[in-house]
Parts: structure tokens; sequence; C-alpha cells
């Protein structure tokens, strides 16, 4: 009985790929000056989570998020994901990856990166706040239960980041999700909030 929903999905993030696999790739020429930690980047993905995320919410354009940090190296991207285990000796954990790995053609289509108007000491929580969970290697949680923060998906870690400086991005937004027992916050409830603006974005 359990298989008949699952099999269902499939065929629909399927078709779902078809479509999908016949957009543009990203621009990855982000202008770094632009960038603020704790600014929140969001790309529509390829892969199999991704494309569930958009068949689940219709109104989806972005199916992941992450948080910029700024490192000694460079600007990176924090972010629970799963799927992307190369980088990490194959676990599924909260990931400090490149931007031009998360916008490596093969795991993004398209992407943008949204801000919440923050001060400066806001910005230090934030960042100290997103490297701290990084530290811990949580788990990708793939029961997608936000009242559980031992294990993490991408946009409840996000929030997580942010209930520090006292910040409720998706303000109460969430969804019931295919095969999730707890409600789910997708991307959309994110983005949402009137007070993120668009610092950059591959379609422009």
């Amino acid at each position: 009985m359990r298989l008949l929903p699952l099999c269902l999905l499939l065929c629909l993030l399927s078709a779902c790929n078809r479509h999908q696999s016949a957009l543009p790739e990203p621009s990855t020429a982000i202008d770094t000056s632009l960038l603020r930690d704790g600014d929140l980047i969001f790309r529509l993905g390829r892969g199999l989570e991704s494309h569930a995320v958009t068949v689940a919410d219709k109104r989806a354009t972005y199916s992941h998020t992450g948080l910029l940090v700024h490192q000694q190296e460079g600007w990176k991207v924090l972010h629970a994901v799963p799927g992307e285990s190369e980088e990490t000796e194959g676990k599924e954990v909260i990931k400090q990856d490149a931007i031009s790995l998360f916008l490596r053609s093969d795991r993004c289509i398209k992407a943008c990166v949204m801000r919440y108007d923050t001060n400066v000491e806001a910005r230090a929580l934030l960042r100290q706040e997103a490297l701290r969970l990084y530290g811990k290697a949580l788990l990708f949680d793939h029961s997608y239960d936000k009242t559980d923060s031992t294990k993490m998906y991408c946009t409840e870690y996000v929030c997580h980041v942010y209930q520090a400086i006292g910040v409720d991005l998706a303000e109460g937004r969430c969804h019931r999700f295919p095969m999730a027992k707890e409600p789910v916050i997708y991307p959309l409830d994110l983005r949402c909030n009137k007070r993120l603006t668009t610092v950059w974005s591959s379609e422009k």
C-alpha cells in the first residue's frame, strides 16, 4: 500500500525532470562585492528531491536554499542537502560549498540571492550560528521533521540560524509534504517574507 503513492510521485518527478532538463543553465557570475553574511541563496535543482518540491508546491520557482558566509578563502554556501556527499566523504551532513559548486550546472538550473536587511551585529550572529551548526556535522533530515533539531533539511537549517537574531523567516508558513509526517517549510515560504529583497538573480 505504501508503494503506490511513492510510485505515483516518481512518475510525476520523471515528467518534471524531462521538462526542467530543457531549461538554460545559470550564470555563475555573481558580483561578490554585493554579498553579505547571512544572505540567502536559492536554486532550482536537478535532483530527485528538488523535483519533489516543485511537484508538491506548484508555485515553487526554487527548490533549495542555503546561507552565504564569508570565509578566508572566499564566499561559501552553507546548506543541508541530500545526495551531494562527494565532498563530505559520503556523509549527508550540512555542507560548506564554494558558490561555483553550489551553482554547478549538474546541480542547478537557476538561482538567486535574497537579503533580510540586518545590521552588522546581527550579521555577525548569523555567521556565528551558521558555522556553529555546520561544525556539529548535523545529518540531513530525510524525515523532514522540523521539531527535531538533531537533523535538518535546507529551510529548517536556514530558519534555525535566523532564530539566533529573533527572526522567523517563514513567519509560521509550512505545508504538508508527501512522505513527511510533520508540516514542511518550503523555499517559497521563506521567499514570501516581504522583508527579503533580491540582490542577484541568474535570470537577469
